[in-house]
């Protein structure tokens, strides 16, 4: 991956602010780059081959340790292993670093697949949240009720959206006094876990509380070809440019390609993307269509 075009390539000798991510088995973790900031502006990583073996020796040196967070709380540690694992991708030349790792946590978890963000520096919280949550069936009538009302605003039936697998809860992200809300209505097949055929719809929101109720300050509604609809879903939400509000982390996908990474930020009362990239592991420049 090389930087894009006007975008300078990323300075390593100044150390800058790096995000991982932290995935596979609790006793065999495996340590992926995932972006930078830089200035309090977050950035792809694009370096040239020679800039990523740099950020290898860097960033990836036996004994590193990187503090793992989930939901804007740091769990524990990461510890980056002297052993480089063994990761098979056939037709791929030259792979992005990956590290082996092992984890410590700060308190017992029974997890026993892991999926954490690790920073290499320590991150600054927002204020914690100290009023009073929904109940879980206030949240699914409230959440039901958010997702229907933007699903009309965008055409789709109530009933197209009761088909789908239903999910609704409240994340702690500073952009206001209140939690922000977060609901996706999925098909449980969605994209590869799927067949990949015929139709499909998905609605992933967002809303925030400036007055009274809840607004809609994220919205993505998709209905169509399975092997064309966009499905996302948060990865972890947490302050990685410092500024009080935390960013909110999306894998987005759809059958058949690679996985986009995108990082949300919240801006005059709505949350936009400040960063898309590709999740390719692969190096390699892409192939020339025929």
């Amino acid at each position: 991956m090389i930087a894009p075009v006007g975008v300078p390539a990323l300075d390593l000798s100044t150390k800058p602010l790096l995000f991982f991510q932290v995935f596979g088995e609790r006793d065999d973790p495996r340590l992926l780059p995932l972006f930078a900031v830089v200035n309090g502006a977050i950035r792809p990583i694009g370096l040239t081959p020679r800039g990523w073996k740099q950020l290898d020796s860097i960033y990836f040196a036996a004994g590193t340790r990187y503090g793992i967070y989930r939901d804007d709380i740091e769990f524990g540690e990461v510890e980056v292993s002297a052993d480089r694992p063994n990761v098979p991708l056939p037709g791929c030349r030259l792979l992005k670093p990956i590290a082996a790792a092992k984890l410590t946590f700060k308190e017992t978890r029974s997890d026993q697949n892991v999926e954490f963000i690790a920073a290499s520096a320590p991150l600054a919280k927002h204020a914690p949240f100290t009023g009073k949550l929904p109940t879980e069936a206030e949240l699914a009538k409230l959440g039901r009720a958010f997702g229907h009302a933007i699903g009309n605003q965008a055409g789709m039936d109530e009933s197209e959206l009761d088909s789908l697998d239903f999910h609704a809860r409240m994340i702690v992200t500073g952009a206001t006094s209140e939690p922000t809300l977060l609901v996706s209505f999925i098909d449980p097949g969605a994209g590869d876990l799927g067949p990949g055929a015929g139709h499909t719809a998905h609605l992933f929101a967002l809303g925030d509380k400036t007055g009274a109720d809840y607004d809609p300050t994220y919205r993505h509604v998709v209905s169509g070809d399975a092997k064309r609809v966009e499905f996302q879903r948060v990865v972890d939400h947490l302050d990685v440019d410092g500024d009080g509000i935390d960013e909110i982390i999306l894998e987005a996908w759809r059958y058949g390609a690679e996985n986009d990474l995108v990082v949300l930020s919240f801006k005059a009362g709505q949350w936009h993307e400040a960063m898309r990239v590709k999740q390719s592991w692969c190096l390699d420049p892409p192939k020339d269509k025929k």
